[in-house]
């Protein structure tokens, strides 16, 4: 069973609300185009792991554990009785080789080493082991996802082989793979180890870079094709490039949200929404929309809210979002009332 979602990583999300309102540079567009593979490898992972199953199983995926004082980041940690598997998920496309501790794809050498990156993320497996108590045998791969992945191998410098290559895990046998791991059996052990693993995750420790705010444009975005060019109505806004229409409701919520994305740090207050908004809405419904999707802080000097999700789909559905004039079906909830009647050509 999956314990944990799958959810794009903070850099990630900061990097895609980034090119929402910004050029990006090139290692910005580097890094955005890294956390988009990385992520959709990920996604197709799960999907394969779905398709052969894993009810008896516990899957956490994308986490971060603390470990002897440290911190480490898993793609996928598994656990059965007595075993516990760490994935390390690449999406490398191309032909590949490794020698002496060098990584190149068509010859030009790049500055990850995922055997390095499982190396460690074992090694934080061996101190878990130590400081629980609990007995169990460490198993650990590196799963290459992509059907155009090539390796090409390399000569020594390595115990392990050509680039560890042992523990490389290759499409073609991610199926076979996942059935060898659902032989294990889940029992109590597996359980009180899940347990374990739960207490100690925490949340990302590594800060997104810091917003220059003057390069940001201010103002109502479209949310499917990203245009300024917006008309705003009494309800809805209106993209004039695309058509596509969004409430002005889910347009705060999402709006409220990129803010605090972009600038963690700072106080969420409604003034600083609408000059985000470029004065696009109106102070007050800005302000009576964020008491409906965001908890105000207590004790502070002045009123500013917390904002606990940089998923806007999660805060609209849990705040019961059910506008009579959303016609995305996307946004219509279990509660909206025109939900049953959407149709594959709805919109």
């Amino acid at each position: 069973m999956f314990v944990t979602e799958r959810n794009r990583s903070k850099h990630h999300v900061y990097f895609e609300t980034l090119s929402g309102r910004a050029e990006l540079d090139r290692k910005e567009s580097a890094d955005l185009r890294r956390h988009r593979s990385g992520y959709s490898g990920e996604c197709e992972y799960d999907a394969v792991l779905d398709a052969v199953g894993h009810d008896n199983l516990f899957v956490f995926r994308d986490i971060w554990l603390r470990i002897g004082g440290g911190e480490v980041q898993f793609d996928a940690l598994i656990v059965a009785d007595n075993v516990l598997a760490v994935n390390e998920i690449k999406n490398y496309s191309g032909n590949y080789s490794y020698e002496n501790g060098v990584w190149r794809v068509r010859g030009q050498q790049i500055s990850e080493d995922p055997v390095s990156q499982l190396s460690r993320a074992a090694g934080k497996l061996v101190k878990l082991r130590n400081e629980s108590g609990f007995p169990f045998d460490i198993e650990k791969e590196i799963v290459f996802i992509n059907p155009y992945f090539i390796f090409g191998g390399g000569e020594g410098g390595d115990s392990d082989g050509a680039g560890g290559s042992r523990h490389f895990i290759m499409r073609n046998r991610l199926k076979q793979y996942f059935r060898s791991l659902g032989n294990h059996t889940s029992g109590r052990s597996a359980k009180v180890l899940s347990e374990e693993i739960a207490g100690r995750i925490i949340a990302d420790p590594y800060p997104v870079p810091e917003t220059d705010y003057g390069r940001l444009r201010l103002g109502v975005n479209c949310f499917r094709c990203g245009s300024f060019d917006v008309e705003m109505k009494r309800f809805v806004s209106i993209c004039r490039g695309c058509g596509y229409a969004e409430t002005v409701e889910r347009l705060v919520v999402r709006t409220v949200v990129d803010f605090a994305v972009l600038f963690p740090g700072e106080e969420v207050t409604k003034k600083k929404i609408s000059d985000f908004l470029d004065g696009s809405v109106d102070l007050q419904r800005v302000q009576r929309l964020m008491k409906k999707y965001f908890p105000i802080v207590p004790n502070s000097s002045r009123t500013h809210y917390r904002i606990a999700d940089n998923n806007p789909v999660k805060t609209l559905k849990a705040g019961g979002y059910s506008s009579h004039y959303e016609h995305d079906p996307e946004f219509m909830f279990e509660t909206h009332p025109r939900r049953h009647k959407l149709q594959a050509n709805y919109l």
